[in-house]
């Protein structure tokens, strides 16, 4: 969490020391990606995301961008694979959309062929966000970024991914897998839920020349926008940053931060797989 400081005065001795890493970027060049948003070092490709990997929190944020549909998929709701998900919505593109969860209750039959005949969207709860919201994306859940948007995500560290459509494209389907463990209600829309994910999320948008405290033992925080300093170096938009301790921040333009920490569940995971089912 932050703590404004603006109006505190503290001597010099007084900050702790700062423990903190800015974290390299891993850019994947993806078909559905962009050539018109984040920077990349090979601008010939669409760029689909920027990964970073946490050794602090344990997580993985993300930068994605679209220009058109992503896979109907699901993430594993147990074992080493299983992977919640959580997007924040930086940017939106006229007409731009998401897909998340089941319209209407239905059957593994029901989505098998609507899988195969190209109906599985027209199932899909189909949202068309604007800049500043969020989605908790609960392991299970079968979901699809739409086209146009760039989205800050995070995840477990998990990359098995299981696609049920793929609108005519030359990847493999995965249906026996993903109808195993797919939810199959529809779910309510959250934000971010109480006690059952492995991590949690604070969105904070910093006025510009404000003074915070970071408090945050094990935290991951990507810079969606703005500019300033962690202690005494800079920070730009679209970075990630571990800490291990406390840390001033001071802005020097309007700012969002997305701060993660991990977090052990509340909820026994079969459980609530079992009450799913």
């Amino acid at each position: 969490m932050l703590i404004d400081t603006q109006h505190t005065k503290t001597g010099q001795n007084s900050q702790p020391a700062p423990t903190h890493v800015k974290l390299t970027p891993e850019y994947r060049a993806k078909p559905w990606g962009r050539r018109d948003g984040l920077w990349a070092p090979d601008s010939a490709q669409p760029l689909g995301e920027v990964i970073f990997k946490s050794d602090t929190s344990g997580l993985v944020l993300k930068w994605l961008q679209t220009s058109e549909p992503l896979s109907v998929q699901i993430h594993p709701q147990r074992g080493p694979g299983r992977k919640h998900e959580w997007w924040y919505i930086a940017d939106a593109k006229p007409g731009a959309y998401l897909q998340l969860g089941l319209k209407e209750s239905a059957t593994p039959e029901d989505i098998r062929r609507a899988a195969q005949d190209g109906s599985l969207p027209g199932m899909l709860r189909r949202i068309e966000p604007a800049v500043g919201d969020t989605f908790f994306i609960e392991a299970g859940t079968i979901h699809a970024l739409g086209p146009g948007l760039t989205v800050v995500e995070v995840q477990e560290p998990s990359d098995v991914t299981w696609r049920l459509f793929d609108y005519g494209r030359p990847r493999e389907l995965h249906l026996d897998q993903a109808l195993q463990e797919a939810i199959l209600d529809p779910q309510p829309l959250t934000p971010m839920p109480n006690g059952t994910a492995p991590f949690q999320i604070t969105h904070e948008m910093l006025a510009p020349d404000q003074r915070s405290m970071l408090v945050a033992p094990r935290a991951s925080v990507m810079v969606a926008e703005g500019r300033g300093s962690f202690g005494t170096e800079s920070y730009a938009p679209h970075q990630c940053w571990d800490f291990t301790d406390a840390m001033p921040v001071h802005t020097t333009e309007p700012t969002v931060l997305i701060l993660a920490e991990p977090v052990e569940s509340t909820t026994d995971d079969e459980t609530l797989w079992r009450a799913r089912k």
